[in-house]
């Protein structure tokens, strides 16, 4: 597995398992919301690992971090068949892990994870949101093998 195209898809699929298992045989027995954050970071790996395969396919130098790439990919959604609403749930997963980043407090709510900014702005990450991440996420990386 030379390819480094070939090797970075294999990357974004186990960092996508990963995301996959910690969702539906993890998170059922903890019923712990930290790791939804956990999930969204893998899924934040994978499409990291989506978005390289694609740009180094393309010949395109690869930049560090998911917003970044993300922007490298705009031009070439259409011929890659990413929808508007797919660029819009990448930025969404970078955003949720930025505002963690950010947040100074983080706290449980039932069985959400709650993210509060300095201002008192709340980001409340349910299990449901999360499970329709890994199905975006799958789509997205489906498109990668109808091409």
């Amino acid at each position: 597995m030379n390819n480094p195209s070939k090797k970075s898809l294999k990357t974004a699929f186990d960092h996508f398992q990963t995301a996959e298992h910690l969702y539906h045989k993890t998170f059922p027995v903890t019923r712990d919301p930290k790791l939804l954050l956990a999930i969204v970071k893998s899924i934040s790996n994978s499409l990291e690992h989506f978005l390289e395969t694609v740009l180094t396919k393309e010949k395109i130098s690869s930049p560090e971090g998911l917003l970044k790439k993300i922007n490298a990919l705009r031009p070439l959604a259409h011929k890659y068949h990413l929808s508007n609403d797919n660029i819009v749930f990448m930025l969404r997963i970078q955003e949720i892990l930025h505002a963690q980043k950010q947040s100074p407090v983080e706290f449980r709510r039932g069985d959400k994870r709650v993210l509060c900014s300095e201002d008192y702005e709340l980001e409340i990450l349910s299990p449901q949101e999360v499970k329709h991440f890994i199905t975006q996420t799958k789509k997205i990386l489906n498109t990668l093998k109808t091409l």
